[in-house]
């Protein structure tokens, strides 16, 4: 129980510590607002099928359309990951998406944080740290 809440570079260390196996790398790619058509999917999803996933965890982020015909896609282990989500729930949230959908579809990981939404490319910040932290919250 105490692992849990401790620092991840904590855990790392209670892990070894403990004789646990560290965790495995991460690799992940978000897809942004790409590919243009959905007839380039099966081409994007056969390379990270082809990829060797054994020594590292692989996470894709196709954007909100296309997470739902990619969801159940790979064969490796490689997980289908939403890129964002909102901290409501499901309701009247136009745009947004909610995480009780995603498990719903068999998604258990979402990306949050990322720049375009802390507002760093002159977009409008839609979040920040403390928006962040009622994300995770509602995340866990």
């Amino acid at each position: 129980q105490a692992v849990t809440s401790a620092p991840v570079w904590l855990v790392g260390v209670l892990r070894l510590s403990c004789g646990i196996m560290a965790r495995k790398p991460v690799v992940g790619g978000n897809w942004k607002c790409n590919p243009d058509s959905m007839s380039k999917l099966d081409g994007l999803l056969a390379n990270i099928n082809a990829c060797d996933t054994t020594k590292c965890d692989v996470y894709f982020c196709p954007s909100p359309l296309h997470v739902a015909y990619c969801s159940d896609k790979a064969t490796n282990g490689a997980k289908c990951t939403p890129q964002n989500c909102n901290f409501k729930g499901c309701g009247a949230f136009t745009g947004e998406m909610a995480v009780e959908q995603m498990k719903d579809m068999g998604i258990s990981q979402v990306l949050i944080g990322h720049s375009e939404r802390r507002g760093e490319f002159g977009i409008f910040p839609m979040d920040n740290n403390d928006t962040l932290v009622v994300k995770l919250k509602y995340i866990l």
